[in-house]
């Protein structure tokens, strides 16, 4: 493995040695991002970081985050028709991937995973992947992957409103506005959101209990209704170009139904609840007048679930947050960035003692150093050690490298490697959940190498960005729940997850016709190398975690029409340790986009069709999945800058 690590590494580094450019090109010029994401990609050469555009994010604003991942990146999400989707990128489990909003990671410190169906895009100005460890960046648990919700740094200077409705298929309803107002220097931005879904879709019941698994029944899905609100408020305030300070603060009240499956649909009498409330503050103070650049930020959260409507068994926390940083420039090409970042957290679980945790304090130092000492040619090492009470985490390092070499005056090639250790911290219900709680849990632990290189050409008619990345994770000590007698968390598992990744942007201008294609592709074996429990479950795909996972959308504009096309393919699954497994599924959507003014007012209307094929398919094993669907939409704009 050591090998594997090292062969990696020096061969991106001997790529990047071999080149002789002198000019430089970003590999976001093709999108049209409305947040900069150079702040998360300059400590990180070598990192794969990718950035939704604009378009595709606008018709996917309609519930949760996980529709935009799942229809334009190659990232499985698993997930019901109901109210709860997860994130597995790259083969992990969705604790291993952070959601990143501010100076927080909004995971669930009692679960460990974020819920994304109760994360609307529409409350932010953009979203951000990284594939690949950052641990050294985020902290713990992004072992997989990290998620960026991204606000903008506009500064308003008038006002502006934004507001959209749309209504769909099985008793779906979205409403929300976003109202920004500001003189340049001070600016409030308030964004609220409200969605409801009931989710009585028709479907063929292929398990009932009552007759041959291979027969079908129609069938109608019964208590899977869901109800998402909340509302963003920024107030920011711009002392100079080089000195201001940003707030936020984020309140979500999330209700769902849990899905049944197929046989207890067919008898349905009714069905569990869980109701979630969610406050999310930060607050940032910027200084980037001095040598010494500084920042300091301070944030609060507070999560809340209760099931069934049962306040005794309450399932929550609060958390304080304080971070301060501090960015030098030590020499030519040569910048350092030291931070600490803490946060006590107090859980407030009905199954957890206070003989046994109280309160629990969380210590990260860190040290990010960037070297572009030789033009075009950027590398990074990055630091980080986590202190926890009454528990030791590891030290984790990483290294990167990135180099784009020329090949004419609009083409490059980008070469890019990276090392990197990660980590994740036990959850507090696998260290504390009443008497099945294990505190002698092991953090895991992973060791993350890639290397990719990305085709990039830009021209007047035609750009395209064409990327190849391979990639190794050899993840220690898995954290799963096994019946040991009884339930309980340990520490089984050696987990190795390999692969490589196609992505493809590319857009074509002809006369005032505007094409975009993006395509997307995962190969992605991960296997369980070592089963300390010696269940058998070893050198065979992890359950839910499909080896082939591939997507295309292709949209087109033309005057004001946007018409679009997109859909996605997700292999084969294993259901359980027994060789059980579901098969793949193919999703094709469309859509037509008209954009309309009517003195200075600005419309858009939209109508989009979902699952046009009317594919009958199961993400999860006896978990039926709506048909074909409609959505209709209207959105305003209004705008008046000084």
């Amino acid at each position: 493995m050591r090998r594997f690590f090292l062969a990696v590494f020096l061969i991106g580094c001997g790529l990047i040695t071999f080149s002789q450019t002198r000019h430089f090109l970003t590999d976001t010029v093709l999108l049209e991002e409305v947040v900069s994401v150079g702040e998360l990609k300059k400590y990180q050469p070598g990192a794969k970081i990718t950035t939704l555009p604009a378009l595709q994010a606008e018709i996917s604003q309609t519930g949760g985050i996980e529709n935009a991942i799942r229809r334009f990146t190659p990232v499985y999400i698993k997930s019901d028709a109901g109210g709860l989707s997860t994130i597995h990128i790259r083969g992990t489990s969705a604790s291993h991937t952070t959601i990143n909003f501010g100076g927080i990671n909004i995971n669930s410190l009692t679960l460990g995973q974020s819920n994304l169906s109760s994360v609307p895009l529409f409350l932010f100005d953009g979203m951000s992947l990284q594939y690949g460890s950052s641990s050294t960046i985020n902290g713990s648990g992004a072992i997989g992957g990290a998620v960026y919700l991204l606000l903008s740094d506009d500064w308003t200077d008038g006002f502006r409103i934004s507001a959209k409705t749309t209504a769909g298929s099985f008793g779906e309803f979205m409403t929300g506005v976003k109202v920004y107002t500001g003189n340049g220097k001070w600016e409030s931005v308030t964004r609220a959101y409200f969605f409801q879904k009931e989710n009585d879709f028709p479907f063929k019941n292929s398990y009932t209990g009552e007759f041959n698994q291979d027969d079908y029944l129609n069938d109608i899905q019964h208590g899977a209704s869901l109800r998402n609100a909340g509302f963003l408020q920024e107030l920011n305030y711009r002392f100079s170009k080089n000195e201001f300070f940003r707030s936020s603060i984020w309140y979500s009240d999330n209700w769902y139904q849990v899905q049944p499956n197929m046989q207890t649909n067919w008898h349905y009498t009714g069905t569990q609840e869980i109701a979630e409330n969610n406050l999310r503050f930060w607050s940032e103070y910027n200084n980037k007048q001095h040598l010494v650049e500084w920042k300091a930020g301070a944030g609060y959260v507070h999560d809340m679930q209760v099931y069934n409507h049962n306040a005794t068994q309450q399932i929550g926390t609060n958390r304080l947050i304080g971070e301060l940083e501090a960015i030098t420039q030590v020499a030519t090409g040569i910048q350092i960035k030291t931070g600490a970042l803490y946060q006590y957290i107090n859980p407030d679980v009905y199954t957890y003692s206070d003989s046994v945790i109280d309160y629990e304090q969380h210590l990260d130092l860190y040290v990010s150093s960037v070297f572009e000492m030789v033009e075009n040619l950027k590398f990074s090492v990055n630091l980080r050690q986590m202190f926890v009470t009454n528990f030791e985490a590891p030290f984790t390092p990483s290294l990167g490298a990135e180099y784009l070499l020329r090949i004419k005056s609009s083409s490059y090639f980008k070469l890019a490697s990276s090392l990197s250790r990660s980590y994740r911290i036990p959850t507090f219900n696998d260290r504390y959940w009443g008497v099945q709680g294990n505190p002698h849990l092991k953090p895991e632990s992973g060791k993350n190498a890639e290397a990719g290189i990305t085709f990039l050409s830009c021209g007047n008619l035609f750009n395209t960005s064409l990327g190849i990345n391979v990639f190794y994770l050899d993840i220690e000590n898995w954290i799963e729940w096994r019946n040991f007698g009884e339930w309980q968390a340990q520490n089984v598992l050696e987990v190795v997850s390999k692969g490589v990744e196609f992505q493809s942007v590319s857009e074509v201008t002809t006369g005032a016709l505007k094409t975009g294609l993006t395509l997307n592709y995962s190969f992605n074996p991960v296997e369980p190398v070592k089963n300390e429990e010696q269940n058998g479950l070893v050198n065979r795909q992890m359950n839910y975690i499909p080896k082939h996972v591939a997507n295309a959308a292709l949209n087109s504009e033309i005057k004001n029409w946007h018409f679009l096309v997109d859909g996605q393919f997700t292999g084969e699954r294993f259901t359980d340790d027994f060789g059980h497994t579901i098969d793949g599924f193919f999703v094709l959507n469309c859509g037509v986009i008209r954009d309309l003014q009517v003195k200075k007012q600005f419309f858009s209307l939209n109508f989009l069709i979902n699952n046009l094929l009317n594919a009958d398919y199961q993400n999860q094993k006896y978990y039926a999945m709506p048909g074909r669907s409609f959505q209709l939409g209207l959105k305003y704009d209004f705008k008046s800058n000084k």
